[in-house]
């Protein structure tokens, strides 16, 4: 307020934003409409890592208690025998683990199993295989090629069946179940067929004229083993009937336990997952220990001469090594010893003298100092120059035999 008077100018501004604020408002009102899109973003994390889990949220909705996990833990402590285990595929078990998971079976347990092993016509399964005990084995149709789902040779092989994607042609089959007024239909892989090898098999399932699920009695409990488990993964829950055929395989289970990849890993896998800080630490220090190795320490020595050396270059060398390792005593020792026995082979009457009679005997046959024959003929304190100056001597002393 300003000499009683009131300034409208902010109320003007204020109102004018305000207009304006309005009117574009209501053009894009008019001239935009929302709308809702689905964009396709493809399977989360956890359905890529876990081919079971749409099986499981459809049994957990069914009113049936369910639960996925990776690893071997079910195997090593099973579930409770009123429970079903499905398994992708069994590897190589000891012994003990055959017994434990046959008598998990004898007392009540249900095991839903596809086998993954291809036996060649004219192979002897192996006692370490747990469904060749029951005699199921799995068998490649003849003409179909392997398209890279197994590796392995002359038919031994270990597929992964329940892991592709590309599973080639289908083949449906009924499956009749106690209880259910009609037939539920299955699809399975059409190159893949079982044999019941005893022929101890409860109950079969064919498709295509093959078996493709073989139902063994346990005991108490129930085995079933499929040619391949691709109908109970993600992207084929949904076909066919499968999701009903799920649960009614399950029927009667406490629990339904889904384990997927039970294959033990490799070692670095398995550093890897539960280290992997040391994991990192080790290969930061072998590059630093390469590196220290592989870098430069000083100036770069001249090649040497390639020219040969004479013999007393050699022998010159060879003396400076030994004097310099404490060495020269032992070669001075033993020229003192062939020089005296020299002289005293020529002179016998040298054996009636001393020490000190010899050398000056000797001194006065080769002219020098008797002191300086005594030194270079027997032991005493010596040094560096003293060496020389005794070799030189005893040189001297051989000539003049």
């Amino acid at each position: 307020m300003t000499g009683g008077r009131v300034n409208l100018l902010p109320w003007l501004l204020g109102a004018l934003a305000f207009a304006l604020m309005l009117a574009l408002w209501i053009w894009f009102d008019r001239n935009f409409e929302k709308q809702t899109h689905e964009v396709e973003t493809g399977w989360s994390a956890e359905a890529r890592r876990n081919p079971f889990l749409a099986a499981e949220r459809f049994l957990r909705r069914a009113g049936i208690e369910a639960q996925s996990r990776p690893g071997r833990d079910l195997l090593r402590q099973l579930p409770p025998p009123d429970d079903m285990l499905v398994i992708n595929g069994l590897d190589a078990m000891t012994e003990r683990r055959r017994a434990r998971l046959r008598a998990w079976l004898e007392d009540g347990g249900h095991l839903l199993v596809e086998a993954t092993r291809l036996w060649a016509p004219d192979e002897t399964p192996r006692a370490e295989d747990f469904l060749a005990g029951f005699g199921a084995l799995l068998r490649v149709g003849d003409g179909q090629e392997n398209n890279g789902d197994c590796d392995g040779d002359n038919g031994n092989e270990t597929c992964a069946i329940g892991d592709t994607g590309d599973v080639g042609s289908e083949v449906v089959a009924e499956i009749e179940f106690d209880g259910y007024p009609q037939p539920v239909q299955v699809g399975f892989i059409a190159r893949y067929f079982l044999e019941d090898a005893d022929g101890d098999a409860v109950d079969s399932v064919d498709a295509g004229g093959l078996p493709r699920l073989l139902q063994y009695r346990v005991g108490d409990g129930l085995l079933t083993v499929t040619s391949d488990n691709v109908f109970l993964t993600n992207a084929d829950i949904g076909n066919h009937d499968h999701a009903l055929a799920l649960a009614l395989l399950s029927d009667g289970a406490d629990k339904v336990w889904l384990l997927y990849d039970h294959m033990t890993p490799g070692l670095a896998t398995l550093l890897w997952r539960r280290a992997p800080q040391a994991v990192i630490s080790a290969a930061l220090l072998a590059a630093a220990l390469l590196w220290h190795l592989g870098a430069q320490i000083g100036p770069r020595m001249p090649a040497p001469a390639r020219a040969r050396r004479n013999l007393t270059d050699h022998l010159e060398a060879a003396g400076a090594l030994m004097w310099r390792h404490g060495r020269g005593g032992f070669q001075l020792a033993a020229t003192r010893r062939r020089v005296e026995q020299a002289w005293l082979r020529r002179h016998p009457l040298l054996h009636q003298l001393d020490d000190s009679g010899r050398a000056g005997w000797i001194s006065e046959q080769v002219g020098v100092d008797a002191a300086k024959v005594y030194d270079a003929l027997y032991p005493g304190h010596q040094q560096d120059q003293d060496f020389r100056a005794q070799s030189r001597m005893l040189q001297r002393l051989w000539i003049a035999l």
